[in-house]
C-alpha cells in the first residue's frame, strides 16, 4: 500500500510491514512540515490485522473519510486521511492493479450471485446503510437507482453489473469517473472490498465467493487435472478382516456333561442314603 498526498506535500510512501511515523520531527519516517501537524503525529501499523492508524498526540486532529480519530482506526484502501490539513490518500502500491476491462455486456447472473453481493456505505448520507444491487444498480444524481446529491455528479454517473463469476463498473455519463480504492477510473471490475468514492459518499463493496483482488475464479479446466491428482495420490488399502472367534461350543457341551454327572452323583447318594 502507499500513501498519496493531494496537495503534493510529500511524496508517495509505500507504506510495509510494521511502522511507519508521521508528524513534524525528525525521525518520523514521514516528516510533514505544515501547520497543525504535531512532531509525533501518529503511526501506521501494519500487521496481519491489515493497516492500523494510531494517533500519539491528544492534541493532533486527525480524521479518517472525515471523521474523527481520537485513539486508533482500522484503515482500508481508498481511505482519505487528513494529518490536520494534510490530506493523504491510502492507495494500492500502483494503479495499474485496478482492471479496467470490461465487457461491453454482462451475463445474466443466477438468483444465489445476485442476491449477496451489496455496497455497504462507511461515509457520507449513506453511512451503515446496505445497498442491495442486485443484476445492475445505477447510480447518479437523480438516479432511479442510487440517488447521490453530490455536486457535478451527472443523473446516470455509472452502473454496477453482478454475474456470476464477476461484478463491474461502467461508467455511464461522468465527467470524471470515479475513484476505486483511491485510484481514479472510467470502467473497472470489482472485487470484495473495493472501496468507491462518490464525493463525500463512501462505499465498500461486499460480494462472499467472488475472488479478492489478485485472484480469479478457476475455470472447470483448470480444476480438473487437480481433482485428478488428488483422486490418484490416495491409496485404499485392502478391507483388513476381522479375526474370527474360535469356536467355543464344544467348551458348553462339557459344562453340560459335568452337570450331568454331578447330578447323577446327587441322586444315587439320596437313593442308597435311605437304604
Amino acid at each position: 500500500m502507499r500513501l498519496s498526498f493531494s496537495n503534493g506535500e510529500h511524496a508517495d510512501v509505500l507504506v510495509d510491514s510494521g511502522v511507519t511515523g508521521i508528524g513534524s520531527a525528525q525521525g518520523n519516517t514521514v516528516i510533514l512540515d505544515a501547520g497543525g501537524v504535531k512532531p509525533w503525529h501518529a503511526r501506521l501499523l501494519v500487521d496481519q490485522r491489515g493497516m492500523i492508524l494510531e494517533v500519539l498526540d491528544a492534541q493532533a486532529r486527525t480524521h479518517v473519510n472525515a471523521r474523527p480519530v481520537v485513539e486508533k482506526a482500522l484503515l482500508r484502501l481508498g481511505d482519505v486521511i487528513n494529518f490536520d490539513a494534510v490530506a493523504a490518500v491510502l492507495k494500492p502500491d500502483h494503479d495499474e492493479i485496478i482492471d479496467t476491462r470490461v465487457p461491453a455486456s454482462t451475463p445474466r447472473g443466477t438468483t444465489a450471485a445476485v442476491s449477496r453481493v451489496v455496497l455497504r456505505g462507511v461515509s457520507g448520507a449513506q453511512f451503515g446503510k446496505t445497498i442491495s444491487i442486485g443484476e445492475q444498480l445505477v447510480i447518479g444524481n437523480g438516479s432511479s437507482g442510487l440517488d447521490l446529491d453530490e455536486p457535478g455528479m451527472s443523473e446516470r454517473h455509472v452502473s454496477i453489473s453482478v454475474c456470476d463469476d464477476a461484478i463491474y463498473l461502467r461508467d455511464l455519463d461522468s465527467s470524471q469517473g470515479t475513484e476505486i480504492n483511491g485510484v481514479r477510473v472510467k470502467s473497472a471490475v470489482l472485487h470484495p472490498g473495493d472501496q468507491l468514492s462518490f464525493g463525500r459518499n463512501r462505499f465498500v463493496l461486499e460480494a462472499p465467493g467472488y475472488p479478492a483482488r489478485g485472484q480469479s475464479l478457476p475455470t472447470p479446466a483448470e480444476m480438473a487435472p487437480a481433482i485428478t491428482q488428488t483422486l490418484d495420490a490416495i491409496q485404499i488399502d485392502d478391507p483388513v478382516v476381522a479375526d474370527e472367534k474360535e469356536d467355543d461350543s464344544s467348551g458348553v457341551w462339557w459344562l453340560i456333561a459335568a452337570a450331568a454327572l454331578i447330578g447323577l452323583g446327587i441322586a444315587g447318594l439320596l437313593w442308597f442314603g435311605n437304604y
